[in-house]
């Protein structure tokens, strides 16, 4: 039984780092991700005002739903394990079995040399083409006479990345952005030597059929 927990607790320690690198991926920091990912899966802390970096983002906010299902699953799960760990297998062997390996768990969690890595290579991982989604992330806000509100996240396959707004031909095209959402940062009316990264969150304002074309949207 305790071989079980021990396991769950490794499943669930897992996924924290999973969902820091996806909420990374999105143009969150490292640590305001790991943040809301703990807030989330344990239902604690998620009342501050960085909260709203998760719930004003449309595809943050779809993932942090994912994360809080799996969060209660978990907790749920974790608690029936203890209870029957008391009951049946409670004894100072596995105590000490549990202290180790809470003990090692803090240090690996503590130690950014194997954070790095182990989110390195979840990226890699998450960032392969069979686990890529085919569609762009985007949302037309608004509609009116031709014209629309955009919501578009900048994907590393964008034709945009590295490239400065004065120089991404988008002025010809009658796009105007509005602002950018960079997670961590965020930039009303940017300026015109601002260089385009891949996870921004662009709010712009356009001709429909121009918008999606120069987007490659469908």
């Amino acid at each position: 039984m305790i071989l079980y927990f021990l396991l769950l607790c490794l499943i669930f320690f897992l996924i924290i780092e999973i969902a820091t690198v996806m909420f990374k991926l999105t143009g969150l920091s490292e640590e305001k991700s790991r943040f809301q990912v703990i807030s989330l899966l344990t239902s604690s802390g998620f009342t501050t005002k960085e909260s709203e970096l998760i719930t004003q983002h449309p595809s943050r906010r779809k993932l942090a739903q994912y994360v809080m299902i799996i969060g209660y699953i978990g907790y749920l799960t974790g608690i029936s394990f203890l209870i029957n760990i008391i009951r049946t297998s409670l004894s100072a062997e596995n105590i000490l079995i549990l202290l180790g390996f809470f003990i090692v768990a803090l240090f690996l969690l503590k130690n950014k040399i194997f954070l790095r890595i182990l989110d390195n290579l979840i990226e890699k991982i998450i960032l392969t083409k069979p686990f890529k989604s085919p569609h762009k992330m985007y949302k037309l806000i608004n509609r009116a006479k031709g014209y629309g509100v955009f919501n578009i996240t900048l994907d590393e396959d964008s034709p945009l990345i590295g490239i400065p707004l004065m120089n991404s031909n988008l002025k010809p095209h009658k796009i105007i952005i509005l602002n950018i959402d960079k997670g961590n940062l965020f930039i009303g009316f940017p300026k015109r030597d601002y260089i385009l990264e891949n996870g921004d969150n662009l709010l712009l304002y356009g001709k429909v059929e121009e918008v999606t074309k120069v987007f490659n949207l469908k």
